[in-house]
């Protein structure tokens, strides 16, 4: 019996980052991937994923073609990541799809989205398949009633009920290790303290204001999350931080002992600083080796355009024997989504900065990803060496930042900033 012929018994696929992803989605679409347990056949279907949102901001810079909209009528490339995936939601329930193909649906959004989205799904649950392709046992949806496991090439390995999968699961979680950091290659002179220094900052984008009487110093060796509901203005406040803004002039920021428009280049900032963010992939698309990726974060630059040194090549080669084979003699386009994530991870953190930027580096990542992610932010922090930003909506366990600055909204005057310590750990 299929299980087709229960009441929309939507499906969920938990896949690792080493499974081909595109082969999955092609079979799912054809139709293949699933033929044992739902026809799909002559079915029309509609994919939530970040390939769908790349593929719709494309249409908008290549054609000024805009297809997907905010509630306040912005285009998707001007809208935050967790906007993003609240419009694109609601732009696919509209299309009225047969069935509907779920990635990674709970990716950088706040509570209060993934609040909505589970709202909005079971609005349609009646009368719209649910495809869930899912990375972390935590986002399963209630709605699942079935659980396939594939294998690497993207085939059905397994499939059991959801019961059954989350008993199984429950004793099974991948817990953090210790993990030794490689030598370090850093050459870069002693650091003014604080690292970083903004008083009373605000910033505004014509009528629109975003950030309002920021301050916010951070210290050597300090590990801050910085969190804040969707489009609070958290990646506008990395922006100062890194430098890129220019409403940063004229405002009392410090960056690196350096007074902002003391005639400091940009490169006088970015040099000090590790940065991952997940709009960074579309700068790498060249048919770079892993290793050259990771050899490029202790040069800066973006491709490798100079000969490694020895010493290079070895650190390179001890992180590498650090992620495992599925990384090793790879080339990064080879990767899959997420163990993309971890390398640009990686290639920040190599050269081990004054500063680490990391802005929602868990999504996408797999369960597995997602605990190495966490040994190596734990490492990193433990050194006291290297001033921590992460950024992220989700509590990761194991991760235990000492300070949290959240951004508190104000549609009229702009985010607030206040400084919190957490009391226990997460």
């Amino acid at each position: 019996m299929k299980i087709s012929e229960y009441i929309m018994p939507h499906i969920g696929i938990y896949l690792q980052n080493k499974s081909d992803f595109l082969s999955l989605a092609d079979n799912i679409f054809s139709n293949l991937l699933l033929k044992d347990l739902v026809d799909l056949e002559g079915k029309r279907g509609e994919m939530f994923s970040k390939m769908t949102i790349d593929k719709f901001i494309d249409r908008e810079l290549k054609h000024d073609h805009f297809v997907v909209r905010s509630d306040n009528n912005n285009p998707l490339h001007k809208m935050s990541s967790g906007q993003q995936r609240k419009s694109l939601l609601q732009y696919l329930i509209s299309q009225k799809p047969d069935f509907l193909v779920l990635d990674d649906i709970f990716a950088s959004v706040d509570k209060e989205t993934r609040v909505h989205i589970i709202e909005q799904l079971s609005l349609i649950a009646d009368e719209t398949l649910f495809i869930q392709i899912f990375y972390r046992k935590t986002d399963i949806l209630d709605f699942i009633h079935t659980v396939v496991i594939p294998d690497e090439s993207g085939k059905v390995q397994s499939v059991v009920g959801k019961e059954d999968f989350i008993q199984k699961h429950q004793t099974d979680n991948i817990r953090p290790q210790s993990f030794e950091l490689p030598y370090c290659l850093s050459n870069l002179e002693p650091m003014a303290n604080p690292l970083i220094s903004l008083n009373n900052v605000s910033l505004s984008y014509g009528e629109k204001k975003v950030l309002n009487g920021i301050s916010w110093i951070i210290r050597q060796g300090e590990f801050w999350q910085l969190t804040g509901p969707v489009g609070s203005g958290k990646s506008s406040l990395l922006s100062m931080i890194v430098g890129d803004n220019p409403k940063g002039y004229g405002q009392d920021i410090t960056l690196f002992g350096l007074k902002k428009g003391s005639g400091e280049s940009i490169w006088d900032i970015k040099k000090h600083i590790g940065y991952f963010t997940p709009s960074m992939l579309a700068q790498f698309k060249r048919n770079e080796s892993v290793e050259h990726m990771i050899v490029s974060g202790m040069l800066d630059s973006v491709g490798l355009y100079v000969k490694p040194t020895d010493l290079q090549t070895q650190t390179a080669r001890k992180w590498l024997n650090l992620l495992g084979d599925s990384y090793r003699d790879r080339k990064f386009m080879q990767l899959s989504y997420g163990q993309q994530r971890i390398v640009m991870v990686v290639r920040a953190l190599v050269k081990q900065p004054p500063l680490l930027i990391l802005d929602e580096p868990t999504t996408g990542l797999d369960d597995e990803n997602a605990a190495l992610f966490i040994s190596m932010i734990r490492a990193i922090a433990n050194t006291r060496r290297v001033a921590v930003i992460y950024v992220s909506h989700r509590e990761e366990p194991g991760l235990n930042p000492q300070y949290v600055y959240t951004l508190i909204p104000d549609d009229t005057n702009g985010s607030k900033g206040v400084t919190q310590v957490p009391q226990t750990e997460k």
